[in-house]
């Protein structure tokens, strides 16, 4: 419950909180907003396709480009074993999250990464035991991907009762439309999702230098103003993965020998019982009076004339 109280906490930037305890030499014990690896269990994949305006900072205009474009949006529900606590200084933690609803697009080559392309080893120096100051403008500058704070109750457009986090990341249209591809000429079903995404979190530095890797993290997402459409961090859908189910085929029909020693050739439709046999008898027989007595009409018509 790193970000459930933070009386008494400073904010250097909005990269790096200084706590109210402090170490024994005096200096604060310190959270860094830095790149972090999660990974998600993707539930509910689903892929959507719609018609889009494209927005003229993702896309290279000329007179001939056309202001509307055909979009597909790779939809689905993520869980992890991670915590991400959205919290403001002073007053600590608003909500807590392990599922977030998830959004992949295509974009053109050389925005995904932003300006440095950064990796969760870039963090490293400046959280854990080496903690310092993050520069002011993070470590993922110029990374379009986003994880969003979502407070239905200030959109009115908003379907859903409760806050929730949302991930709106991308990926090169390319290697995008080749998984679409891929997703679309497979008929056997799905077994898995993975999410693995790279996105700039709080961490505390003693979770940073004492925590393993398999160990459940506790990140912290900062909500800069009162204001819910401005809580949001840059993050990076680094590897998607969709296993499937191979479909099973039923194998096909062989001859028996009864007990009789009699041989029984391979029937290649199941035997229909005999209840349903009996029915359809009654349907037949039921169809064929129906007719008998519709003929019978047409014929006294006919001779009544």
């Amino acid at each position: 419950m790193r970000y459930h109280k933070l009386d008494g906490a400073t904010l250097v930037n909005n990269f790096t909180l200084h706590h109210a305890s402090a170490k024994s030499d005096g200096r604060p014990f310190v959270s860094t907003c830095v790149p972090q690896t999660v990974h998600l269990d993707l539930h509910d994949i689903e892929i959507a396709h719609a018609v889009e305006w494209q927005d003229k900072d993702f896309v290279e205009k000329t007179p001939e480009t056309p202001n509307f474009k055909l979009s597909t949006t790779l939809n689905a529900r993520g869980t992890t074993i991670d915590t991400i606590t959205v919290f403001r200084v002073p007053e600590g933690q608003v909500g807590q999250f392990k599922e977030i609803e998830i959004q992949i697009k295509p974009l053109r080559k050389g925005i995904v990464g932003g300006k440095a392309q950064a990796s969760s080893m870039d963090g490293v120096k400046f959280s854990g035991m080496s903690s310092t100051t993050v520069p002011e403008e993070g470590l993922m500058d110029g990374e379009p991907g986003k994880i969003f704070y979502r407070d239905p109750q200030g959109d009115w457009w908003d379907k859903k009762s409760e806050p929730y986090l949302q991930l709106e990341a991308y990926i090169d249209e390319a290697e995008f439309n080749s998984l679409l591809q891929r997703l679309s000429v497979t008929a056997a079903p799905i077994a898995t999702g993975k999410l693995q995404l790279t996105a700039e979190l709080f961490e505390n530095e003693v979770d940073a230098t004492l925590s393993e890797p398999w160990h459940p993290k506790q990140y912290g997402l900062l909500m800069k103003s009162e204001k819910t459409y401005s809580v949001w961090t840059r993050a990076r859908a680094d590897r998607i993965q969709i296993d499937y189910r191979p479909v099973s085929v039923p194998p096909p029909p062989e001859a028996t020998i009864d007990e009789d020693g009699a041989y029984q050739p391979a029937t290649p439709f199941e035997p229909v019982s005999a209840a349903t046999v009996k029915k359809i008898e009654k349907h037949l027989k039921n169809i064929a009076i129906t007719v008998g007595i519709g003929l019978a009409a047409i014929f006294f018509v006919l001779i009544s004339r």
